[in-house]
């Protein structure tokens, strides 16, 4: 019982508290409380939680009231969302007080907030009958209502036993942030019967567009607290005081009452508008860091803040020095028009975290003068500069400032300059039309953007055309901005040899041109030191030619190193160290042939394999094929092999085909990089030819003479199957070179050593097996059986069968084949049925033969295992 009774005395309490308390979470404004107006349910829905306008007719003004009896000792508090621009017929009236819920009635007595109207304010008018008798007795501060698509507000209005009204605004809308407007004591009305938004709405673009909630009219709060001062905004000459509540204008407007130090300074007046409070001094502050002292404060309410002491830094305006102001974007030839506007300007960037004042200051070309009055840079702001009639074609792109007289800007160069108001030079641009580095954006249309304005390089290389769609960026950082700076390291990406002094060095992008032509910042190895001269080559600047007084050796591998060597961002090499090599020169027999193929299967590429036989580092640019007219004994079909160097160390393999990809596919490759992709290559015939290597000059280096006898006999189709070179130091037509390339490795060996090689190396004739047992269980450990040969030489057949322990055979392995003289194969534990054999002792049975009726025969036992289930 004691609950319920307490339950009803907090209930009572809240409502004489709180005479109207909406924020229409229950959907609707017909109870709790009950709004009226006329045609109420068709001008006002609630949507979401919030009472919406749903007027859509021009030019008129509807209302929603609902009861009030609260008119002094009181406050008003409600949530507006105008989501529009408003004007002087599209603002809406809160009445807080009046005598009638016909708030259109031609008669009425009240005050009421507007908020919107010409001056796009918050404001509070007394009315006393027809409209034109509405005062305003507080004027809110003019373009405070600035958005053209959300204003939202809180708005809070008190009013004291005795009348004295204080208007208060959150431009936050949450109701932490409240900022006065100001106060005014007016008792003419005392007394209340309704409260109610009146909306006046001119066009379709303001249908539907205003938005109320969370209104609560309740008892004014008895305020015993000081004001508390919130912030102090220093300038050149006043100073700025926030309160946190309006306050007393009698004794706030006392100077004496301020006292700033150093200097024991007073102020000279002192303004005061509601919670804000200026004060006015006599001299300029200096930069300093500052302490006000502040007495007898008093809030509305009359309670009395103790003397208040804040401490505050102020910094004098800044002047600009040299790099802080840049011309960052030229539009010297607008015709023909790309997307911008048809008319010259520059723009400057202001780079500083300071708000820059530019009078005093000068822009100038080679000609003509321009000194600005009167406007501000502020901190990172792009500004365009025009002539004065071009103004208003440029606004849609940002803060515009046109000037006269306007220094006309030359299509192909000219000179600009940006001063300080003291002279000093703060930005300096000579720009050529050569900067465009595109023949058609150099025609007209394109503007000229500053790239990096921290590069030490170049002015040149520091600006280039806009990549922007419609030309350029005015108003906005520039379209090439910090295109110079990448995470990615610089680097020399290659080093070529030109002749024997001359070396060109790629890098990855754009140097300094100015530190990369440091001849003290390149060194090479083998005593050769630094270039005698450096140059880079435009219009990247990304290559240097590096020119040497003394011929490098031939035959040598030299190291070049790298030191400060600085693009145009924030990179730079140190040590970076570059190999190449000048290559010997190439002489008969250096290179042979080692290997062809001439008869590939269906769909293959024919393939000629040369070897570096000797101790040189050799160019294969210096090399050519070609076939052999043999009627004649001449050289036809000359092919070069490559048009780029590429170095064939001594003892290397190197495969030269139209088609390298199809070789390395259908056959084992173990050097895919010793591949060379020649461009055409002469026809070599099936059945017999001839292949020919020469040098530039057309001098044979070597030479052989195909057929297809030479493939192995006992081979019935020799289709993909290369004839192999046994040995390097024999003549390369000596009967019996060449041979087949072995089964055991697919039939060819590009790019590594053959199959056919001759093995000077004496070993035991021998087959043994990977193990006593394997288990072909796929279970990753011994599922293969390997089978390794050794043999006294090549030239030999194999024939290798797996006999069950009854002496059944189960699987011919390998049936007739020629193979190299040393390899392996593998039985998998599969029978010919390619069905897994049972556990068990099996026989691995070899024979090898030659042409020579030389016989060699093995036999191994291996045991199958499987797992234990």
């Amino acid at each position: 019982m004691r609950k319920i009774l307490l339950l009803f005395l907090i209930i009572c309490y809240k409502n004489s508290f709180a005479q109207i308390n909406d924020a229409f979470s229950d959907g609707n404004f017909t109870n709790n409380p009950t709004w009226i107006g006329q045609d109420v349910n068709l001008n006002f829905i609630v949507i979401n939680e919030q009472l919406r306008s749903n007027n859509t007719t021009t030019n008129t003004n509807f209302y929603i009231a609902t009861e009030n009896s609260k008119a002094l000792g009181c406050t008003w508090e409600f949530n507006c969302n105008l989501q529009f621009a408003t004007s002087g017929a599209n603002y809406v009236d809160v009445y807080l007080v009046s005598n009638t819920s016909d708030l259109r009635a031609t008669n009425v007595n009240g005050y009421f907030v507007r908020i919107g109207n010409t001056a796009d304010e918050i404001a509070l008018y007394r009315r006393s009958g027809t409209t034109a008798t509405s005062t305003k007795i507080i004027d809110g501060r003019d373009g405070l209502v600035s958005s053209t698509t959300n204003n939202n507000f809180k708005i809070k209005v008190s009013r004291t036993a005795n009348a004295t009204f204080n208007l208060e605004r959150d431009s936050t809308g949450t109701g932490n942030a409240y900022r006065s407007e100001g106060t005014v004591t007016d008792n003419t009305f005392t007394t209340t019967s309704w409260f109610g938004f009146l909306v006046q709405q001119s066009t379709a673009t303001f249908f539907q567009k205003h938005f109320f909630d969370n209104i609560i009219v309740q008892d004014l709060v008895v305020d015993v607290t000081p004001p508390v001062l919130n912030t102090v905004i220093p300038d050149s000459n006043k100073i700025t005081l926030n309160f946190n509540e309006a306050i007393t204008p009698a004794e706030a407007s006392n100077r004496l009452n301020y006292l700033i130090n150093p200097g024991n300074i007073i102020p000279a007046t002192v303004n005061v508008s509601g919670s804000t409070v200026v004060l006015s001094l006599t001299n300029n502050l200096n930069t300093n860091t500052y302490n006000i002292s502040i007495n007898n404060i008093r809030d509305l309410s009359g309670n009395v803040a103790s003397t208040i002491n804040r401490n505050f830094n102020y910094k004098k305006p800044y002047r600009a020095v040299f790099n802080d102001i840049v011309i960052n974007e030229i539009f010297a030839d607008p015709t023909p028009p790309v997307g911008l506007p048809e008319v010259e300007f520059i723009e400057l960037w202001n780079r500083t975290a300071e708000d820059i004042p530019l009078n005093g200051y000068q822009y100038s070309d080679a000609s003509l003068t321009y000194t600005f009055t009167g406007d501000t840079l502020k901190a990172n702001e792009y500004l365009i500069i025009c002539a004065r009639a071009d103004t208003n074609a440029l606004k849609p792109f940002g803060r515009v400032l046109g000037i006269s007289p306007w220094p006309s800007l030359n299509n192909t160069s000219d000179r600009l300059s940006f001063f300080n108001d003291v002279g000093t030079l703060i930005n300096t641009v000579s720009y050529s039309d050569t900067w465009y580095r595109n023949t058609t954006k150099r025609a007209g249309g394109w503007t000229l953007e500053l790239i990096d304005p921290l590069s030490t390089c170049k002015t040149s290389q520091l600006y280039t055309s806009s990549i922007n769609a419609i030309g350029g960026t005015p108003g906005m950082q520039n379209s090439i901005y910090l295109s110079n700076r990448t995470t990615d390291a610089l680097i020399a990406s290659a080093v070529e040899l030109r002749d024997s002094i001359t070396l060109w060095v790629t890098f990855n992008r754009g140097l300094d041109s100015l530190q990369a032509s440091f001849s003290s910042n390149y060194s090479i190895n083998n005593g050769v030191g630094s270039p005698q001269s450096v140059s880079l080559l435009a219009p990247d600047f990304s290559q240097a030619e590096l020119k040497y007084t003394t011929a490098l050796a031939r035959n040598l591998n030299y190291t070049l190193t790298l030191n400060n060597i600085a693009d145009c961002g924030v990179s730079i090499i140190n040590n970076q160290a570059l190999a190449f090599t000048y290559p010997a020169l190439l002489e008969p027999k250096d290179l042979v042939v080692n290997e062809i193929l001439f008869n590939p299967k269906p769909g293959g590429v024919d393939f000629v394999e040369v070897y570096n036989r000797s101790d040189k580092i050799l160019d294969l640019k210096d090399l050519y094929l070609s076939n052999l007219n043999t009627d004649r004994d001449s050289l036809i079909n000359i092919r070069p092999v490559s048009a780029a160097t590429i170095l064939a160390e001594p003892g290397s393999y190197w495969v030269l085909s139209t088609n390298p990809d199809q070789i390395k596919t259908a056959y084992q490759t173990l050097n895919p990089t010793h591949f060379v992709q020649m461009a055409s290559m002469p026809a070599y015939n099936d059945s017999e030819g001839v292949v020919v290597l020469l040098d530039k000059n057309n001098r044979r280096i070597d030479q052989f003479n195909y057929d297809a006898d030479m493939h192995f006999e006992l081979l019935r189709d020799v289709e993909g199957i290369s004839l192999e070179r046994v040995s390097a130091n024999e003549e390369t037509n000596k009967p019996g070179n060449f041979k087949s390339a072995t089964a055991t490795v697919g039939y060819a060996t590009p790019a590594y050593q053959n199959s056919q090689t001759q093995n000077n190396i004496v070993t035991n004739e021998e087959l043994t097996l990977s193990g006593k047992s394997f288990s072909p269980d796929n279970d990753g450990f011994e599922d293969i059986l390997t089978i390794n040969y050794k043999l006294p030489n090549s030239g030999f057949v194999a024939k290798i069968s797996i006999f069950d322990d009854k002496g059944q055979l189960v699987k011919k392995l390998i049936e007739n084949q020629n193979v190299s003289a040393e390899g392996s194969f593998t039985w998998d534990g599969l029978n010919e049925n390619n069905n897994l054999l049972q556990t068990g002792i099996y026989i691995v049975y070899a024979e090898f033969f030659d042409l020579q009726a030389n016989i060699k025969k093995f036999k191994k036992a291996v045991a199958l295992a499987s797992k234990l289930n």
